[in-house]
């Protein structure tokens, strides 16, 4: 007498143990599998190929594990035997650096001695060259002493023709100056305007040179007669310069001389390399400075 099973596919169980069949829904959800019995042991081929499938996994990867640790030993051991060749190249180099270095003080000596010969050599040249220059020498005094005096003769010509003015070399005299020594003037001015000689405006000196504009002493004025020397000293009031560039040249001096006269608007005219050493030259037009005679004119 069959009954219904607990299984969910919906088989009968018969009387018989040996007897099974399937019911509709197991045809549909298991429809390519074999009818097998309750007590039937599943098929081993499915288990056994799973298995074989593991265990080629398992040989591929360990084989692959073996190829990399072969492969970087062999590399390891190349650079050894390629570390050992370079230290066996080495060592000879050294052994001929060596010898080469032993070998140098031979070939010092031997330059050495080469040097002391051309010394040798060069000092007879020398002796040779020394005795002809000698020579020479005595002849060309003798030379000399034959034409010395046309030179004299014009030196003294040019010393002659030479202005007296034409060089600039301002003096302090022992004694005071006197107004009677300068036509008049005062000897001492508490305050006088300068400015420096425009560049390209050419100044010709009373002997008829040309001013030089980077003489540091050369001043125009028409309130001292020419050769006069005169010290400046700056005065302060620059409203054009700093603090710090005021305390650099008020109080500074320079000592100048007359070379000649001119008419301006300033009592002073200065040469740029005389200006420059009182005041900011570029920066400063006019400056106020105190005048004193140290010297009268030659």
């Amino acid at each position: 007498m069959s009954q219904f099973s607990r299984d969910p596919r919906g088989a009968r169980d018969f009387s018989s143990p040996q007897v099974r069949v399937r019911a509709a829904n197991d045809f549909r959800q298991y429809s390519s599998q074999r009818l097998r019995l309750p007590n039937e042991r599943p098929p081993i081929g499915p288990t056994l190929r799973r298995l074989l499938g593991a265990l080629f996994a398992l040989a591929v990867v360990a084989g692959i594990g073996v190829g990399v640790y072969l492969g970087v030993t062999e590399l390891l051991e190349e650079d050894d035997v390629n570390a050992a060749a370079a230290q066996e190249t080495s060592e000879p180099e050294q052994s001929t650096s060596q010898e080469s270095a032993d070998a140098q003080p031979d070939s010092e000596s031997s330059a050495e001695q080469s040097a002391e010969e051309q010394q040798m050599t060069a000092a007879q040249d020398a002796a040779v060259s020394n005795a002809e220059a000698a020579g020479d020498a005595q002849s060309a005094q003798s030379q000399d002493e034959e034409t010395l005096p046309t030179q004299d003769e014009e030196q003294e010509q040019q010393e002659a023709s030479a202005p007296s003015i034409s060089a600039v070399v301002p003096t302090v005299s022992e004694e005071p100056v006197t107004a009677a020594q300068i036509d008049g003037a005062e000897t001492v001015a508490e305050r006088v305007t300068a400015e420096a000689i425009p560049s390209g405006i050419p100044r010709t000196l009373p002997d008829g040179v040309a001013y030089d504009p980077t003489e540091p002493a050369t001043v125009f004025t028409s309130r001292w007669p020419v050769g006069t020397t005169l010290r400046l000293t700056r005065l302060p009031g620059a409203t054009l310069l700093t603090d710090e560039q005021q305390a650099e040249v008020v109080g500074a001096q320079a000592l100048v001389v007359v070379r000649g006269t001119e008419a301006t608007n300033t009592d002073l005219q200065m040469s740029p390399a005389a200006f420059a050493l009182i005041a900011f030259y570029g920066v400063e037009r006019i400056i106020a400075v105190r005048v004193e005679v140290t010297a009268p004119p030659p």
